[in-house]
């Protein structure tokens, strides 16, 4: 069996998969919100031992079909540039057919994007661009890793933000680079906005959906990943 290298970019995606026990919990590396640390924590993964690699966290969803919580099983990821680096297919097949019937889930293409992407506009316009239904800023640099050293990749995200949600600016100034929020910049932020709290409530209801899901993958998946079936 693969040793199977995980990169997710929140703290909080990496306790999900803490729940297994330690001699069979997977490595994983927390990379923030960045495809070139992403990058760099994956090729550390592969110089440890690691002869496959996974993106696991939550994603923006930028196809309009897409709520909150549904689970993207990536067959592609698209870099920036419009490359588009191929999931490997046996990895994905079975990852789609162990979830299907047991979480919403979904075959498609992960855009990478360096910036965040606030706007339904900006959205709509990379899904078009990349022929993508779903955003992060981390599984484009963990690609990259992957066909730099030959070796099979996957992602799986869980949509937080839908593809019609706008997300204020100062949330994402809020946010720590291990994904983490910082309460006194959230504050501030609200201070003079106090309306906004039910935009942060909003945001805050989908995300739970998402990591819920998540852990739901973790758990049919299993620490292997359903790399051997």
């Amino acid at each position: 069996m693969a040793r199977i290298g995980v990169i997710v970019g929140l703290a909080a995606e990496a306790e999900i998969l803490e729940a297994f026990p330690a001699d069979r919990r997977p490595v994983v590396a927390v990379a923030g919100a960045s495809a070139a640390r992403a990058e760099a924590a994956a090729l550390k993964l592969i110089a440890q031992g690691c002869d496959a690699l996974l993106s696991f966290g939550v994603a923006g969803g930028i196809d309009p079909a897409l709520s909150p919580g549904t689970v993207i099983v990536a067959d592609a990821v698209v870099l920036p540039d419009g490359t588009r680096i191929a999931c490997d297919a046996d990895w994905h097949g079975r990852v789609l057919q162990r979830l299907s019937g047991k979480v919403p889930c979904f075959s498609g293409a992960i855009a990478g994007s360096n910036e965040p992407l606030l706007s339904p506009e900006a959205k709509a316009a990379l899904s078009l661009r990349a022929r993508a239904v779903a955003v992060d800023m981390e599984s484009h640099g963990v690609a990259r890793a992957a066909r730099a050293k030959g070796i099979p990749v996957l992602a799986v995200r869980a949509v937080a933000d839908g593809a019609e949600r706008a997300i204020p600016a100062w949330v994402m100034d809020a946010i720590l680079p291990d994904g983490g929020l910082a309460p006194g910049k959230i504050a501030r932020a609200l201070l003079p906005r106090p309306w906004m709290v039910w935009s942060l409530l909003g945001l805050a209801r989908d995300n739970g959906r998402a990591m819920g899901a998540l852990g739901r993958v973790a758990a049919i998946l299993g620490p292997g990943g359903c790399f051997a079936g």
